[in-house]
């Protein structure tokens, strides 16, 4: 049963204030700092699918990214219209959700075991690496903690409102609030909305399936009583989520990153049940020696719990199983015991909210058992629970038992919340966000690079990078301060070489062996090199040829080419003649929506042919960025040709086109190429 506390209840509200206050500062402070920069991930959640709300394009799910649901989305988008694209715009609403599911864990916990375990089951997913992560990121993931626990506990609220078997002392004075069919109704609107935020929602229904069912073997008077209140639970959440349900089979391809994911479901079917063992094996491992091998959210295979916690945490398990069990092993006709029932919703609630990580890859993710996650600082709070539900049998000694029992219940919480915060705090804030891949993942370079240029302005500039979508290019402007007098274009250096502006700032990839005497390092007065993060910046120190500009009808100008016999490289030079006329190309998410085409819209290519004009071989591309190009920039870059052995290459072929149409840009004088004489 439910322990009385010797805390006051004001004392209890003071304390869970500060523990709030505490869980909302960790998650603020240095938000721009942990994550060390940008994610792919957070850039398309907020600026292409929550903008979509923004723009007026209402859905209950949209198809982006492989599917998202519209919720977190929807709430986003109001952060994003009055903050903008930024730290508040992206993270901060992850922020509130995140502190919010604290108090509201203490309340539930309170409710199924008492004030003491609420308190200690929030505190622990205060300091927690696993809650710090999700809520100081743009990811829906955040929510789902927030309305699980919400609709627990209405749901539990429900079924003791539900029992008549209290006596007349016992009761409440019943509200509107508090009766069972409100508190169900309550339920099933809060589920419902885990539908609409993330995947994971949709096992909600199925843990209060398995508890209604537990409810019916061990405590056949109390499912008499509360067995039409859990049908219209069920029936109106199957109303609130038939929205959702009839825009994904309209879009039979909008699962598709579940059906990405399902690697052991899909083995099995096959026969292979080895993946799926493999993956019960380490998700149940996660909380003690093994967990989540993806550095965007972990370090990896970092358990969720040291040693002092992964203790209490099985400890917590047995003691929820042993509860569970006892109902049914003893055989009695007495019905179970609240703290069995509890016990058992909890450990259904685990056990239902871990299972994604059995069935989708990688096997123990953080982010696809985050339903369970307050269902598992619960756990690892019980064993304080059942300390303090210990009864001494000498009652004349009352007084000093108590005092021995609080005594123990305040050593064995602070040891536990002590491990889990003196581990949690350092790897999340210091050791996981220096970790280079981290740092790779999230653009940390790109970070401090916009750093040295807000305090250090350098006007127009080139930024070299892969030109894998248009992320890099987000992060560094979200990174900039606003009115800061830098102009960047991007290009990869691999390719290509930008000659005005003169100045470029490179670090990965390397720059091309063919350009690496083109590029001098630049020092500041003290002659050391000037870096801005890890990038290190450069001027340009040799000149081309240009020859008479030939401008195609997009604002592109060719301006040089020039063809290396012995490596088969056609390096052409472009100059922009005035402002580009470039087709709108929207923002897509990574992978795009099905049927819609997300590569670039202009291309370069450049062909060899031989003396009938047949074509050998052929090498397209554009190794700089054209929405970041201004007028007068010139740019040089190298297209691959291998012709077949002896095939007698006598011209190179080349001019601009739109991928997406296949259709070849015109010169202003009308021609679809131009050609270069190389005679091999």
């Amino acid at each position: 049963m439910k322990q009385s506390s010797r805390f006051t209840p004001r004392a209890l509200r003071i304390t869970l204030l500060a523990l709030t206050l505490l869980a909302f500062a960790l998650r603020l402070w240095q938000l721009g700092r942990v994550p060390p920069g940008w994610r792919d991930d957070e850039l398309i959640n907020s600026l292409v699918i929550s903008q979509k709300v923004l723009n007026g394009d209402l859905a209950v799910y949209y198809a982006d990214a492989s599917g998202h649901e519209a919720l977190y989305h929807a709430l986003n988008a109001l952060f994003l219209g009055v903050f903008g694209p930024g730290v508040a715009g992206i993270r901060l609403l992850s922020v509130i959700l995140g502190t919010t599911a604290v108090p509201l864990t203490y309340l539930l916990g309170k409710r199924l075991f008492g004030p003491l375990a609420g308190f200690t089951a929030a505190a622990g997913l205060t300091f927690s690496f696993w809650s710090l992560m999700y809520s100081r990121m743009g990811l829906r993931h955040i929510l789902m903690p927030l309305l699980t626990v919400a609709a627990f506990y209405f749901f539990w609220r429900g079924v003791e409102t539900g029992d008549r078997r209290l006596g007349s002392g016992q009761r409440r004075l019943v509200s509107t609030l508090q009766l069972p069919i409100t508190n169900y109704l309550f339920t099933a609107l809060f589920i419902s909305l885990g539908f609409y935020t993330y995947f994971a929602g949709r096992g909600a229904p199925l843990i209060l399936l398995a508890f209604i069912a537990y409810v019916f073997l061990v405590d056949r008077e109390r499912f008499k009583q509360n067995w039409r209140g859990w049908a219209a639970l069920l029936g109106v959440t199957a109303v609130l989520i038939f929205p959702l349900l009839s825009a994904l089979s309209q879009q039979p391809e909008s699962d598709a990153r579940v059906a990405e994911l399902a690697v052991p479901l899909v083995e099995a079917q096959a026969g292979n049940f080895e993946p799926l063992w493999n993956h019960i094996r380490i998700t149940l491992s996660m909380f003690h020696s093994d967990g989540d091998d993806e550095w965007l959210y972990n370090i990896p295979h970092r358990p969720v719990f040291g040693p002092i916690g992964a203790i209490f945490f099985w400890a917590g398990v047995a003691i929820a199983l042993w509860r569970t069990l006892k109902p049914i092993l003893s055989r009695s006709s007495r019905p179970a015991s609240r703290d069995s029932l509890a016990a058992a919703f909890l450990l259904l609630w685990w056990l239902a909210g871990i299972s994604p990580g059995f069935i989708s890859v990688p096997p123990g993710s953080l982010g696809h058992t985050i339903l369970a996650q307050p269902a598992v600082y619960l756990l690892a709070a019980l064993p304080v629970w059942k300390i303090k539900d210990l009864r001494l049998k000498i009652e004349r000694e009352r007084p000093p038992i108590i005092n021995l029992q609080s005594s123990i219940f305040l050593i064995l919480t602070a040891v536990l919340l002590f491990s889990i915060a003196g581990r949690d705090l350092p790897d999340y804030f210091v050791n996981w966000p220096q970790r280079g891949m981290v740092r790779f993942l999230y653009r940390a370079d790109i970070q401090e690079l916009t750093d040295f240029l807000n305090s250090n302005p350098a006007g127009d500039i080139g930024v070299a990078g892969l030109l894998a979508g248009p992320w890099d290019r987000l992060a560094f402007e979200i990174g900039l301060q606003e009115d800061i007098p830098v102009t960047a274009r991007w290009f990869n250096p691999e390719r290509a070489i930008l000659l005005q502006p003169p100045r470029s700032f490179t670090i990965y990839p390397g720059i091309a062996e063919t350009y690496a005497d083109w590029y001098e390092p630049m020092v500041n007065i003290r002659g050391e090199a000037v870096q801005g993060g890890g990038y290190a910046l450069n001027r340009i120190v040799k000149e081309i040829e240009m020859a008479e500009p030939v401008c195609f009808v997009n604002g592109l100008c060719w301006v040089y080419a020039n063809y290396y016999s012995d490596s088969h490289v056609l390096e052409l030079g472009w100059q922009v003649g005035r402002e580009l006329d470039l087709p709108d190309q929207p923002l897509i998410s990574n992978p795009p929506p099905p049927g819609m085409y997300a590569g670039p819209r202009l291309k370069v290519f450049g062909q060899l042919w031989d003396a009938d004009g047949d074509f050998l071989t052929g090498d397209d591309g554009l190794w700089v960025d054209p929405t970041t190009l201004q007028l007068g920039d010139i740019f040089v870059q190298q297209h691959w040709l291998n012709p077949p052995q002896d095939s007698g290459a006598e011209t190179a072929v080349f001019g601009l086109y739109d991928p997406m149409t296949n259709e070849r840009i015109l010169t202003e004088d009308g021609r679809d190429h131009l050609r270069l004489e190389i005679g091999d």
